[in-house]
């Protein structure tokens, strides 16, 4: 979210926890970006970065010189991404900087953007609001199974419900309807998608 969490997060002494450091869209008014991007070497990836022109009090221009910013400095690292009512300028800014892996998380944009998501060889989560939150149903039911990653999100409260990774079965479940598909797949299919998102 912003310089303290992100030194916190590299503080972490656990190899299975993948670190990332950033200044999330809703802070760039109130952090400087000097601060953080000298932690990016030493981090396991980059997020939550991105736009938000719908929640965050932060200039437009300001959200996109940070986001630039960051996408330079990430050319060998995933990118996760957020992205509010700017998901064309937020897929054309990946594009343009060359990044290579990218999740864009919470993804209920346009479905239409997801050929070009997938075509561009990123991944987007669905998460648990998946089962109460319209748009985002009509995103997994519409996403190709190879650009799909799960996420808690937690632990964030959404309509009255705190999201977190004890979550994440409901989720498998769902797609595993979606799917037509057992959920062990649809774990093995998860997995696989993971370890290309991360370079693993």
């Amino acid at each position: 979210m912003d310089y303290n969490s992100s030194v916190e997060t590299l503080s972490l002494n656990d190899k299975n926890i993948l670190k990332g450091v950033a200044i999330h869209p809703w802070n760039a008014h109130k952090e400087k970006i000097e601060s953080v991007l000298p932690l990016i070497d030493k981090a396991d990836f980059v997020g939550e970065i991105g736009l938000d022109y719908k929640y965050s009090e932060a200039p437009k221009e300001l959200q996109i010189r940070y986001f630039e910013e960051f996408l330079k400095k990430s050319q060998d690292k995933t990118v996760n991404i957020h992205a509010v009512n700017s998901w064309n300028d937020v897929l054309n800014l990946l594009i343009k900087h060359d990044i290579r892996r990218a999740i864009i998380h919470w993804y209920s944009g346009p479905k239409e953007l997801l050929r070009d998501i997938e075509g561009a060889g990123y991944f987007i989560t669905i998460n648990p609001s998946v089962t109460f939150q319209e748009k985002h149903r009509i995103i997994a039911e519409n996403a190709s199974p190879n650009i799909v990653l799960t996420e808690s999100d937690g632990g964030y409260m959404y309509r009255g419900k705190l999201l977190e990774p004890t979550d994440i079965p409901s989720i498998i479940k769902f797609l595993s309807k979606i799917w037509n598909e057992d959920e062990r797949y649809v774990e093995k299919k998860i997995e696989i998608n993971f370890r290309k998102a991360f370079n693993l």
